[in-house]
């Protein structure tokens, strides 16, 4: 059973990055929610993160997190939402920015049983046109899409 759960995550995954070695047709075939062990990714995930302006870019907003799946099963983030983000994108402080680096959260796994950090100098997400009513110590919801339906709001606190 995970050898099959491990190929139809490796399936949505080249489907959802638009591999070239992709079987003709096999993304058209793929129910993200009928896949085994997908639908429930928001009981076994836990999100835990803070949220910052970009001092030098009026209008962005840098999140940092550190995200758990304690279940045994691997779980696809299909993608991040805000309601105070008009778009977030994956970034990385050192790294060119390019399609591939900046949809990197529409299509990452987080392996069972593992623990990822997403820090400073590192991965990390932006927040594009961040509003200026947001103030230091309220929080700021990121909604993590998972394949197969599920979901989890993360409240992330907006330091100075």
């Amino acid at each position: 059973m995970k050898r099959v759960q491990a190929i139809l995550a490796t399936l949505v995954t080249v489907c959802m990055t638009g591999a070239a070695f992709a079987p003709s047709g096999a993304c058209a075939q793929t129910d993200d929610n009928s896949l085994p062990g997908q639908k429930n990714a928001n009981r076994d995930i836990t999100i835990d993160g803070w949220i910052r302006r970009a001092p030098h870019y009026p209008g962005l907003a840098a999140a940092y997190f550190t995200i758990v799946n304690k279940g045994h099963e691997a779980h696809l983030i299909s993608g991040v939402t805000s309601p105070d983000c008009t778009d977030i994108e994956a970034f990385h402080s050192e790294q060119e920015v390019t399609s591939h680096t900046a949809s990197l959260f529409s299509h990452f796994t987080i392996p069972g049983d593992m623990t990822m950090v997403f820090p400073e100098g590192g991965y990390h997400l932006i927040c594009r046109n961040f509003p200026d009513t947001v103030k230091v110590g309220e929080t700021v919801p990121l909604t993590f899409k998972y394949l197969g339906g599920s979901s989890t709001t993360a409240n992330f606190k907006l330091r100075d």
